[in-house]
């Protein structure tokens, strides 16, 4: 059977008014004395609190939900380790939910998390979100007058906090990387171009080719999907229609390592006849035959600043649009040469 306070009160003498004082941290005029000899019985008695009922009597459970949309992808991994870390150094608890990229699992995990009694959510919605699904997704969010925050994916217009990074730099970054190496027929394989993220990454590509007067070609974008399979059809698309390119520029590591798979399987070498530069800068980037030169996303940082701004929402009581901005930052390694300007 479960301890409770009043099989402390039972072991102690003390009454349960007192013990649930010190319990509560509230027993600022009972002798320590009498702390002691109650905290030395919970610990022999082997108490927890029923998190239930102390959340029914406070109205809060001290629990956030997460949302992301692929855990065995590194970048969600790493997001989740930072939002995990920061609840449990503020004494909070999550509920992980993996959706696998699907928008009908984004509405299920919001009805769930709720009917769980979750104080708040942070929200990484599904790849295949496009503008009409997001606000559906945001719609149910404020339905259910949850506090929610947008982390990674986001929608402009919507009115919430989020946290993001800056991603028309981080398409900037990488563009001018190649192009001060004297590339000039840089291939994409972007994320779905529905996707916010997506969009301003190709954004800064273009800019960084009007920059040096080279006119943007659309036969040189491969939409993907932000995983392995998109660089293995990317490199097929870019062989098949004769693109010339001398350099790949992948929207996330896990397209890079695809397509470096892809030209790996056609003995193609990186850098040596095509280079190559991804974005996000997970763990095995580094570790590659030919380590890879990527735009890196501070993910775990991105994850502690998402609970930060979650848990001030939660305790104003207030729905507010605040929007943290990392930037990125470009991380070179070995998979770009320098090769003569035409």
């Amino acid at each position: 059977m479960r301890t409770t306070i009043k099989d402390i009160a039972n072991y102690t003498g003390f009454s349960v008014t007192t013990i649930s004082l010190v319990l509560n941290h509230k027993a600022k005029k009972i002798p320590k004395s009498t702390q002691d000899a109650i905290m030395e019985a919970v610990e022999k008695l082997d108490y927890h609190p029923n998190q239930l009922a102390v959340g029914l009597v406070k109205k809060r459970t001290q629990t956030i939900g997460l949302i992301i949309s692929d855990v065995s992808n590194v970048f969600f991994s790493a997001l989740a380790k930072g939002v995990e870390d920061a609840c449990r150094r503020k004494g909070w608890n999550l509920i992980l939910c993996n959706t696998n990229d699907k928008h009908e699992r984004d509405l299920a995990y919001i009805q769930i998390l709720v009917d769980k009694g979750v104080d708040g959510i942070l929200f990484c919605m599904a790849r295949d979100s496009d503008k009409k699904k997001a606000n559906e997704s945001i719609h149910l969010l404020e339905r259910l007058k949850v506090p929610f925050v947008m982390i990674d994916r986001y929608l402009e217009e919507a009115e919430c906090s989020s946290v993001i990074v800056n991603h028309k730099q981080g398409g900037y970054t990488a563009t001018k990387y190649l192009l001060e190496r004297g590339h000039r027929r840089i291939g994409c394989v972007t994320g779905p171009l529905a996707l916010e993220d997506s969009k301003e990454r190709l954004i800064g590509y273009r800019k960084a080719l009007e920059e040096y007067k080279i006119p943007y070609e659309e036969s040189l974008i491969y939409e993907g999907d932000y995983d392995w399979e998109s660089g293995v059809k990317a490199v097929e698309y870019f062989f098949s229609k004769k693109t010339g390119i001398s350099a790949v520029f992948a929207f996330n590591d896990m397209s890079a390592y695809g397509t470096y798979n892809g030209l790996k399987q056609k003995k193609i070498s990186v850098p040596g006849h095509i280079s190559l530069i991804g974005y996000d800068d997970i763990f095995f980037s580094e570790i590659l035959d030919v380590p890879l030169t990527t735009v890196r996303q501070p993910v775990y940082d991105m994850g502690v600043e998402g609970v930060k701004l979650l848990l001030e929402e939660v305790d104003s009581g207030v729905h507010t649009k605040k929007c943290i901005t990392f930037q990125p930052t470009l991380t070179v390694r070995s998979s770009v040469a320098n090769i003569e300007e035409e």
